[in-house]
């Protein structure tokens, strides 16, 4: 004779296995965030990848336009001098600065920062640093983003604005 096997689930078992699947989602989820914090991803030494922030019709001498650079906010700007670019998110509390034609200046409105558009250096206000910048290239009518000057500065602006 064939012996059966019965398996009953009661809707307390079931709400138990449920509890813990969706625990046990949440739980992953916190361990990846914090193997991400402990280990972040880092680009290689020395390579360069260009990301096309517009072409040169696109900003004219005098004025900027916003752009994302490596998952950061970012700023790129036609000065008579040639383009520049520089994170935008300052580094006094991880706002987010902008182009301020009229006065010339890169403004945070947190806190009344003031930025040199041609060297990201600190004009006025409570910013501790300047703005990192970033290297670009100017080839074929488009402007290109190549790399951040200062990596490491710019991960520590990226854990400092992603707390708040």
């Amino acid at each position: 004779m064939a012996d059966k096997i019965t398996i009953t689930v009661t809707r307390r078992k079931l709400t138990e296995i449920l509890i813990g699947l969706v625990a046990l989602f949440f739980a992953g989820g916190a361990l990846a965030a914090v193997l991400d914090y402990l280990w972040p991803k880092t680009e290689a030494k020395g390579e360069s990848v260009e990301v096309k922030i517009a072409t040169v019709d696109e900003v004219p001498t005098g004025t900027a336009k916003k752009f994302s650079f490596n998952g950061k906010a970012a700023v790129l700007l036609h000065m008579p001098a040639g383009f520049r670019a520089f994170g935008s998110v300052c580094t006094h509390l991880g706002c987010i600065a902008y182009w301020k034609p009229d006065e010339n200046v890169i403004y945070c409105p947190c806190h009344i920062g003031k930025y040199d558009p041609n060297t990201g250096t600190v004009i006025s206000g409570p910013p501790p640093s300047p703005l990192p910048s970033i290297d670009i290239i100017v080839k074929e009518g488009s402007v290109y983003a190549l790399k951040w000057k200062d990596p490491n500065y710019v991960k520590s602006i990226s854990f400092y604005a992603g707390a708040a």
